[in-house]
């Protein structure tokens, strides 16, 4: 068969010339992936790995699995991983404050690091960084409706989110229980602790249909965040996120934000951000906002 040699012949030679290129360096992505894929977990570990006071038995071949596929797919997601850092900047010193103050074990603060990325905006399966459903938010007393919610507020929603642990780890007597049965359901933690004749420890209980990749991913996080520079993640201090660290008003008769502005003297913009629980202009009476 004679070869088509055409103006359209021509176009359709550069189309696969231009294939063939796009091929030969996927393969070649392939033979290369391996050797820049992420150190395994005992690279990473020069001691004992605990989370909430407790050791992490990296020993069950079960736990050390999971623990390192989390690690593995959160080391390479870099612009996950470089904005969860930037966040911390910003929103860690204030978050870990709550938690001591709660009496929480700091550990907690992985949570909406490795689910969230400390987002405060963050919404699916809940809303704010501590992922926070309507109906158990109320129930800590957060409040919601058309102007407000105080999921989105960094500083409420910790306040609620610590609440919630501490009643998890009177509950199961451990922290790592307490932060699996908060990120997958007391309820399915419960069954869970039946099915093993009453055994409350994590690393001892069976969760089904993968749910123990959450937690997991929570002990990763604390890998891979204590020691970022290990992993190639080395972030200057002219990076970091200027942190937040507000003055706490509670308002006895309403306003709006253009009023509230003014008055604690900020751009609109700036009440508005560090203020993402405020939904609308309009700022009930007994709101609680964030000034410098």
């Amino acid at each position: 068969m004679s070869r088509t040699t055409g103006p359209g012949g021509v176009r359709r030679d550069k189309i696969m010339d231009k294939r063939r290129i796009f091929l030969t360096i996927f393969l070649m992505g392939l033979i290369v992936w391996p050797a820049a894929a992420a150190a395994d977990l005992s690279q990473h570990l020069s001691r004992p790995l605990s989370f909430g006071g407790e050791p992490v038995p990296l020993n069950q071949n079960e736990v050390y699995q999971s623990v390192d596929q989390n690690l593995l797919l959160l080391s390479e997601a870099k612009s996950r991983v470089w904005l969860t850092m930037r966040r911390a900047g910003r929103f860690l010193p204030a978050v870990e404050a709550e938690l001591k103050k709660a009496g929480v074990h700091t550990d907690m603060v992985y949570i909406p690091m490795a689910v969230t990325s400390l987002a405060p905006d963050y919404n699916s399966s809940g809303r704010g960084m501590w992922r926070l459903k309507e109906a158990e938010a109320k129930t800590l007393g957060l409040k919601m409706d058309a102007n407000v919610d105080e999921r989105l507020d960094p500083i409420a929603s910790t306040q609620a989110a610590a609440k919630r642990l501490k009643e998890l780890r009177t509950l199961f007597g451990n922290w790592t229980t307490a932060m699996a049965a908060y990120l997958v359901g007391d309820k399915l933690v419960s069954q869970a602790v039946a099915e093993a004749g009453g055994e409350k420890n994590y690393y001892k209980i069976y969760l089904p249909d993968g749910q123990d990749q959450i937690p997991a991913s929570v002990l990763a996080a604390k890998i891979l965040y204590q020691d970022p520079a290990s992993f190639g993640y080395r972030q200057s201090t002219d990076r970091a996120w200027s942190p937040l660290n507000p003055k706490r008003v509670t308002l006895t008769q309403g306003s709006t934000a253009r009023a509230l502005a003014d008055q604690y003297k900020q751009d609109y913009k700036t009440f508005r951000d560090i203020n993402p629980h405020l939904l609308t202009g309009l700022v009930p009476a007994g709101t609680t906002i964030n000034v410098p």
